[in-house]
């Protein structure tokens, strides 16, 4: 097994998301898959302009998704 990460920028101020992104990385366990999660949503507010975060309530929402290896094959 192996994990995706699923990411999307969302505003609280609307309620909407952005279309799901998919960095093109994969994960051995669920553990790095979560961990590198929080590192790059903290990275990707981080390098917005603070008003615009700010001004619309952004934040980054992700999950991992396990897929067997298997799925890659077909």
């Amino acid at each position: 097994m192996k994990y995706i990460l699923i990411m999307q920028l969302c505003s609280a101020l609307s309620g909407t998301c952005e279309k799901p992104y998919t960095p093109n990385i994969n994960f051995g366990t669920f553990y790095d898959c979560g961990i590198s999660g929080y590192s790059i949503a903290g990275s990707t507010i981080k390098g917005m302009k603070q008003e615009l975060v700010n001004k619309n309530k952004l934040y980054v929402r992700f999950g991992c998704i396990e897929k067997n290896l298997e799925e890659e094959d077909a």
